[in-house]
Formats: structure tokens, sequence, C-alpha cells
């Protein structure tokens, strides 16, 4: 897991400042608003081979949008107040088993810092995964053309 850590860490380092400038949606008054965004695809049951998630951005308080690949993204939604996901600059993934996918019930720990955790930070919480979706980055953009030509 350290390893993840300090992988996903790294490489987020980079998107994080980007992800400073980026328009994701904000929390709202409705906390499932994200349900209805054009964007959120088909559920799927896992992510396989979470070691390739190299980056992630911040959707909701309960939500996380990862990247897995150059492609590939997914919104992972946890169950409970994962507040901690407001302001993470680094992400670990704890597996059942030490599985290489990802599935519903896994856990995601938030870290303030870009390194993952350090010693004088307090404990992550825990949030568990309740399901996984594809994200389509593009579908807004699509949506928006679609509904100017008419």
């Amino acid at each position: 897991m350290t390893h993840l850590i300090r992988s996903l860490a790294v490489a987020t380092a980079a998107s994080a400042m980007l992800a400073a400038c980026s328009s994701a949606p904000a929390d709202s008054e409705n906390e499932n608003e994200w349900m209805q965004d054009a964007r959120l695809g088909e559920k799927v049951d896992r992510i396989c081979f979470r070691s390739n998630i190299d980056s992630f951005r911040q959707n909701t308080r309960n939500t996380v949008i990862v990247e897995k690949g150059v492609n590939d993204e997914y919104l992972l939604q946890t169950m409970g107040n994962c507040y901690d996901l407001d302001h993470a600059q680094s992400l670990s993934f704890d597996t059942s088993m030490g599985s290489s996918c990802l599935t519903k019930g896994d856990s995601i720990y938030a870290f303030d810092s870009v390194f993952g955790p350090d010693r004088t930070d307090p404990p992550s919480i825990r949030c568990p995964i309740a399901a996984i979706y594809e994200w389509n980055e593009d579908a807004a953009e699509d949506e928006e053309a679609d509904a100017s030509e008419d």
C-alpha cells in the first residue's frame, strides 16, 4: 500500500495545481446532484489494476473521480461522511485481501500531504466505497453541442 501511496502522490502532485483551477462541481445543497450529471456512466463492479490509477480530482464530499491510464475515468461514491476528500492531496486504497482490483466495500484514505501520511497527521478517515461508475468527461460537452444544434 505504501508504494501505491507514493506513486499516486507523485502523479497527483502535478495534477494538484491543475485541479485547483479546474471546474469540478462543488458541494451543493443536494448531495446527490452528481447522479444527474451527463458525465456519469454505467455502474461497474471493479477497477482492476488499481496500481494504474495515476490521478484523481474531487467532485463532491462523498465522491472522487480517479483516472486509470490515459482515458479511463471512474467516479467512486463513498459511504458516510468522508470530509477528508474535500482537501485531499493524495489518496491510498485498501482492497480486500490485497487484490489488484478496487471494488465496492474497499476503502479510500485521503491525506492532506502530497506525500501521503505523515507521523504528525491525525489518522485519516476510512471511506468505504459504495459504488463505482464510469465517468466520461466529454459527455457534458457532447450534451451542450446537441442542445445548441436544436
